[in-house]
């Protein structure tokens, strides 16, 4: 990649929505304050957390463009708020127990200069228990707009996108709870050029409080089902599980295979601690 210093850099403008995410937080604020991104507005909307959350991001307070915690309508809701405040010329949310990759902002920076036809750009993740250990990936082949339409399978945490889709197609829907990034993702499909980099962005972190596990089986297909429907969307059942099928195998075979791509940590059982420092 070339060196993003000789550019006019975008401002890049990221929002983590919180609530009693105090054992991961920090993790979060400090994977994107490191990626030492001169044009960067970070905002942190809280939820009003009673455990050791704000105790924890407490020396970074004065490093956010904007910082707030009280009671809000949800985690949809503060990320609304948050994009309402942004200014950005690139947009994203990272989930307050998720984390970015190093030179991931440096990367998307140079990756939309050098390709003013994408609007929006996601990569690969690695997936991370609770103490930061490497414990899977999430491999993508090529975007399929048809294809990723049909499936929630677009990994949130590794996704940018340009002001031009946010003005044109809106805010997240704060009636979403679960699904409100794959709502957001098919309304900008309608419009926008998306592209699959072959390239780890970001780590989802998998907990027994994580939403994906607390809400899947219950809010969370529910929404999906109604992101599908609203938009004549939904696939046979049989045929509906293929795709999803195709691509939880290939991340399985990632590493038995020995493939290797740009910013992959090394190694299964990597711990993102020594990325960061503890």
């Amino acid at each position: 990649m070339r060196k993003v210093a000789n550019l006019k850099l975008p401002t890049i403008s990221i929002v983590t929505p919180s609530l009693n995410q105090g054992e991961y937080v920090e993790w979060t604020v400090r994977s994107v304050f490191e990626q030492r991104y001169p044009n960067l507005e970070y905002i942190f909307m809280d939820g009003g957390s009673t455990d050791q959350t704000l105790d924890r991001i407490a020396s970074y307070r004065n490093r956010f463009l904007h910082f707030e915690s009280g009671p809000d309508g949800g985690q949809s809701a503060a990320i609304a708020k948050g994009f309402s405040i942004a200014t950005g010329e690139i947009m994203a949310y990272l989930n307050s127990d998720d984390v970015l990759l190093p030179g991931t902002l440096n990367f998307v920076a140079d990756y939309f200069h050098r390709h003013p036809e994408v609007d929006f750009l996601y990569g690969h993740r690695c997936i991370v228990n609770e103490i930061n250990q490497v414990i899977g990936h999430w491999i993508l082949p090529r975007h399929s707009s048809f294809l990723m339409r049909r499936w929630d399978l677009i990994p949130q945490e590794s996704c940018f996108w340009r002001r031009r889709l946010f003005e044109q197609k809106g805010n997240i829907d704060a009636s979403f709870q679960f699904a409100m990034d794959y709502d957001l993702f098919v309304r900008y499909m309608d419009v926008g050029n998306f592209k699959r980099v072959n390239r780890f962005l970001s780590a989802f972190r998998v907990h027994k409080d994580a939403k994906t596990t607390t809400q899947l089986t219950t809010t969370g297909w529910a929404e999906i089902e109604r992101v599908q429907r609203s938009n004549q969307m939904r696939f046979p059942p049989l045929l509906g599980k293929l795709f999803p099928l195709s691509v939880q195998l290939r991340s399985l075979l990632f590493i038995r295979r020995g493939e290797c791509f740009p910013g992959l940590p090394p190694g299964s059982n990597f711990n993102l601690n020594i990325l960061w420092g503890d």
